[in-house]
């Protein structure tokens, strides 16, 4: 069984340090923010994040935003509660994120996590979510059996990334989206806690 994991908002909760770092930057440019579309977009690059928060792209926002990032200190992230039991399940473990990789090592690392994982897919493919790119990259590079395989993330990109591999998709419903939102993209499951997801992926590990 292969367990391909979104990181913000399905194993981190990073949302503090986003609207701190957010707010700090775009209160600095002058730029109007709302919370609810910066939560909305989380789960694209970067990048992207930017152009739809202020309609453009803009790399210097991008950098300034990256930069506040990787100063902040104390760091502000952690482990939803649960989760630790979810990554002690015995199958191979992969991040699909499109988040950048610096940013990503970095959290996982602070967190005491990195090792858990047989692979870490962190904005090195150029189709991003909902191309399902990433997913065959990690099926390939693993060696595992797309019916075994499970994408498991808070956003519709996971959902539909999950969908274009002919993978089975979980949404869970304590990060950046609400099941409402979710229950729309029609995922296989879809789980409020991370101890229902981990009842869930060790009923199918046995399997």
């Amino acid at each position: 069984m292969l367990l391909i994991f979104d990181v913000d908002g399905t194993i981190i909760d990073s949302w503090p340090e986003i609207e701190i770092v957010f707010k700090s930057v775009f209160s600095r440019e002058g730029i109007p923010l709302r919370m609810e579309d910066l939560r909305m977009s989380v789960g694209l690059p970067l990048n992207k994040v930017i152009e739809k928060l202020i309609g453009r792209e803009d790399e210097k926002i991008v950098e300034k935003i990256r930069a506040e990032f990787f100063s902040l200190n104390p760091r502000r992230i952690r482990l939803y509660d649960g989760i630790q039991e979810v990554l002690e399940i015995p199958a191979k473990k992969a991040i699909l994120t499109s988040k950048g990789k610096a940013g990503t090592y970095r959290d996982l690392k602070y967190l005491g996590i990195l090792d858990r994982f047989d692979m870490i897919d962190a904005d090195s493919v150029r189709k991003v979510k909902p191309n399902p790119e990433g997913i065959f990259k990690i099926i390939s590079e693993i060696g595992a059996e797309k019916n075994r395989t499970f994408m498991i993330g808070d956003t519709e990109m996971d959902i539909l990334a999950a969908k274009n591999a002919g993978v089975k998709s979980v949404a869970v419903t304590w990060g950046n989206r609400t099941r409402e939102f979710l229950e729309k993209y029609q995922p296989d499951y879809i789980v409020s806690t991370p101890q229902e997801l981990e009842s869930l992926l060790k009923n199918h590990a046995h399997l």
